[in-house]
């Protein structure tokens, strides 16, 4: 079995059906566990739930660790170096989110800037920007 540089970061997602993705697919879904786990934390932020936020945002820490330990930035180029701001950016958001005036607003900004990054990895490894029935086909599929 070939070697899975991204085995890390899906054990941080808990996904465990990565066998048939491609490793472009799995970042992907990756991806889709951080919007995912942030806006989980958001809800529970709204509901004064803050021990269940803070398991989410660990769990997308756990994500950004490991997708960050993979970059090349020796190696990378431009795309390591956004990728490096990209995630250093997210963290420190996620980990600020509770203390903003608006923490709800903020969370919302956080998942529109993972959106972002998240469409152009998409693009990449499915050939096409998501449509909103791949958005909810994904979100089915999560919550099973």
């Amino acid at each position: 079995m070939a070697h899975n540089p991204y085995h890390k970061a899906s054990q941080a997602y808990q996904k465990s059906s990565d066998d048939n993705l491609t490793p472009l697919q799995i970042i992907v879904e990756l991806y889709k566990g951080m919007i995912k786990n942030t806006k989980l934390a958001k809800q529970a932020y709204q509901e004064g739930r803050l021990d269940v936020m803070s398991n989410h945002l660990i769990k997308t820490f756990d994500i950004i660790e490991a997708l960050h330990s993979n970059l090349d930035l020796d190696n990378g180029g431009e795309d390591a170096a956004f990728l490096d701001h990209f995630y250093s950016t997210i963290f420190s958001a996620l980990s600020q989110a509770s203390t903003k005036p608006d923490p709800l607003a903020y969370f919302d900004e956080i998942v529109a800037y993972i959106q972002q990054v998240h469409d152009r990895w998409y693009s990449m490894a499915y050939g096409h920007i998501p449509q909103s029935d791949d958005a909810e086909k994904s979100q089915a599929s999560q919550a099973q």
